[in-house]
């Protein structure tokens, strides 16, 4: 891990993003986790903010998140958070050895094949479209989205059997990756009591202070 570019206080970065946004969530957890200091930048997708110039010469996708550390720009929520968690290598959440890499890659590439993409579906029916004014939500896509939620909780539930965490029973970004893909589990009434271990785990994150710190404030009417 020493490989790695360490962080350099006084020089912040700067994190395009949105407050509402799981995805942009991955980032600021482990940031607030670590206790490094990054300039928010919220982009407004309603007020095309997205597709400017200036945004789109830092990212061209014109999507969010998006770190900017000096002359190094990287989008990708999942790969910003490895790349801030290898800011700080002592605090231990990037593994230790090939196998605890591996792992956490497993979980990370998990999660944006699996679980955050039908738990979007749910936020984006039920939640999106309410705030962006974009009609009724799609019944036949939430109930498609939500078998294959239980599906993946269950695969979930088995692997924390026994567990506090998911690799090496340490806190790493694997946890911190997953856990802001349930950030909205609750409001949303996901099935997650039904899986025991599921519930404790995401218990035992929530009840850090970088949890705490980047919990998004709902507009009202947002469900």
């Amino acid at each position: 891990m020493k490989a790695f570019a360490r962080f350099q206080p006084g020089v912040p970065m700067k994190l395009y993003f949105n407050p509402l946004s799981p995805n942009c969530r991955r980032a600021t957890i482990v940031a607030a986790h670590l206790g490094l200091p990054i300039e928010l930048k919220p982009i407004d997708f309603t007020k095309g903010e997205h597709k400017a110039p200036e945004f789109l010469a830092v990212n061209p996708n014109g999507m969010i998140p998006t770190l900017v550390d000096g002359d190094f720009s990287l989008w990708e929520s999942r790969a910003i958070l490895q790349y801030l968690a290898a800011k700080k290598p002592e605090a231990n959440l990037l593994g230790h050895n090939d196998k605890e890499w591996a792992d956490i890659a497993r979980w990370l590439f998990w999660d944006a094949s699996h679980l955050a993409r039908h738990t979007g579906t749910v936020v984006f029916e039920n939640m999106v479209k309410r705030i962006l004014n974009m009609g009724p939500p799609d019944e036949a896509a939430i109930a498609a989205a939500m078998e294959q939620l239980k599906r993946f909780y269950g695969v979930l539930d088995a692997a924390l059997k026994g567990k506090k965490y998911l690799v090496a029973n340490r806190l790493t970004v694997a946890d911190l990756a997953l856990a802001a893909t349930f950030t909205y589990s609750d409001v949303l009434k996901l099935p997650v009591k039904d899986y025991p271990n599921v519930a404790a785990w995401l218990a035992r994150i929530s009840a850090l202070d970088c949890w705490e710190k980047t919990e998004p404030k709902l507009p009202a009417g947002a469900i």
